[in-house]
């Protein structure tokens, strides 16, 4: 194996691979977004591009971003394993005094933190970038709205003296109109895109198996979407008579768009308009727990509505067919009946384990009421030591801090737990240890979620995705959406390379 030699650089700790060096020699002339599969070493990128950057200018400081403290920290343990000693790297955040983390900035060589606090720091004065020669935009995609990396890299162009952006993701999305605000954001000049099917990044990629497995909702859940979606369809019907609406498949956003008008208008029209918006979404809601989720998740939910006081709630409470839904909803659940994708996970896994008892898996699952269910499940399989984790917000009296949330980490790395329960938290970033089976306990509509939640496998060794679908119920669309997404994705990605190509060949021309 081949290493990379560099005066800045360890021997020994970076593979030199083609694709990297190209992507290096990219990001270092000029502004560029780095798109590249989970896996594949954009870490080791941004190393070697700070290390092209330090070669050049000795005094240099360097400014590495990525959204969470956990993956700010992973960063610096990369850098700290791939540079030489000389460096100061300095973690600053918001728990850091101010003064303090004034005094960091000025003593570090290279600050890794979070975009929030950067941005507090710029706009209280505490933070000054004229001295900062590369600005590091970790997971990119994250630049859209009002997210805090836009104000950096704008306030960044105009302090440096010797501005250089390299931002990374391993998706930015399925939407050209994002893409380029990402790119506008971020000042971008070129985008260096790889995926798992180029000629010189195939031989670093491990196989990724794909299986979807279906599943069919029985008679009784039937009987409860029935009535749930009749309840839904009549509502509807309302706001179409109402003109509220004109067709029939407006989104849960787009009603929610509305009501937001409809309260600015203070009619009572509105107002009755509004209650109606309010009763489709609960409903909506409750047939996305029965299709996708658990019957566990769809009790806690109707207990939730019991308990609540709105009109809304008191209407549908009223309704015969929504009495009919929760009775059955209760007798199945007291009955221990669950979703088929629950018994069919408990299968999978139990297979997983007795082929490879040293097996690491991760199940994503969308709601924190499916992640308590799926663990206690995981919990009576033979060999099974699942764990949960989710993100920092109390829920139920439920959360991870950032320490917990590193400390599971570690601990599924050595082989205490082999199962992670996870929520979207795990999708992002963070270093999770080689794992042999990603399942999808629900399918995602983003194609940026399937990507990142994919990308916890083969890295370096094969492994599987599996997706699990109920027939017939929104898993089918949300699986279909993120597939096409995907694809919609890499072709605008692949057109604004070869457009950019195009470019630098006419520019040659002259």
């Amino acid at each position: 194996m081949q290493y990379v030699e560099n005066k800045w650089i360890n021997p020994g700790v970076i593979e030199y691979r083609s694709y990297q060096e190209e992507a290096v020699k990219t990001a270092s002339a000029g502004n560029t977004l780095c798109v590249l599969p989970t896996g594949l070493g954009k870490t080791s990128i941004a190393a070697l591009v700070v290390a092209h950057r330090l070669e050049r200018h000795m005094d240099a400081k360097i400014l590495f971003m990525a959204p969470t403290r956990p993956l700010v920290n992973q960063h610096k343990t990369s850098f700290e394993r791939f540079f030489k000693t000389g460096l100061e790297m300095r973690t600053v955040t918001g728990e850091d005094k101010p003064e303090t983390r004034q005094k960091l900035y000025k003593e570090a060589d290279i600050v890794f933190s979070t975009p929030q606090t950067i941005r507090n720091d710029l706009e209280n004065g505490t933070l000054h970038l004229a001295d900062f020669y590369l600005c590091i935009f970790d997971e990119a995609h994250r630049c859209v709205g009002n997210y805090a990396y836009g104000f950096i890299a704008n306030v960044y162009r105009h302090q440096s003296r010797n501005p250089l952006i390299l931002a990374l993701t391993a998706s930015p999305g399925s939407q050209k109109m994002k893409i380029e605000e990402i790119k506008k954001k971020l000042f971008i000049d070129s985008i260096e895109i790889k995926t798992r099917d180029d000629s010189d990044v195939k031989e670093y990629v491990q196989e990724a198996k794909q299986v979807w497995i279906e599943v069919d909702l029985p008679p009784a859940m039937g009987a409860i979407k029935s009535y749930l979606e009749g309840i839904k369809n009549a509502r509807i019907k309302k706001l179409m008579d109402m003109k509220i609406i004109n067709s029939p498949r407006t989104t849960k956003s787009q009603l929610l768009l509305l009501q937001q008008k409809l309260s600015r208008g203070k009619s009572g029209y509105g107002f009755m308009a509004m209650s109606f918006i309010a009763e489709i979404v609960k409903i909506d809601h409750a047939l996305l727990l029965l299709e996708t989720q658990t019957l566990y998740s769809l009790k806690q939910y109707l207990d939730e509505m019991a308990n609540d006081q709105t009109r809304a709630v008191a209407r549908l409470m009223k309704e015969q067919d929504f009495a009919s839904a929760v009775r059955l909803a209760n007798e199945l659940y007291s009955e221990g009946k669950e979703h088929p994708k629950i018994e069919k996970l408990r299968e999978i896994i139990g297979q997983e384990l007795r082929r490879n008892k040293d097996a690491r898996i991760i199940i994503f699952a969308q709601y924190r009421t499916t992640i308590e269910k799926i663990y206690n499940t995981m919990r009576t399989i033979h060999n099974a030591a699942p764990v949960e984790f989710i993100g920092q917000q109390k829920k139920r009296g439920k959360g991870l801090s950032q320490k917990e949330q590193t400390q599971i980490l570690n601990e599924f790395k050595m082989g205490f737990y082999n199962i992670l329960c996870a929520s979207q938290v795990a999708e992002e970033g963070l270093d999770v240890v080689e794992t042999d089976t990603v399942i999808f306990y629900e399918p995602v509509p983003s194609a940026i979620r399937k990507i990142q939640r994919a990308g916890r496998t083969a890295r370096t060794r094969t492994g599987s995705v599996i997706v699990l679908l109920a027939k017939q119920t929104r898993d089918e669309a949300y699986h279909w959406a993120a597939f096409h997404k995907e694809a919609k994705m890499r072709k605008i990605l692949t057109d604004m390379k070869e457009k950019q190509i195009e470019q630098q060949k006419t520019m040659g021309d002259f």
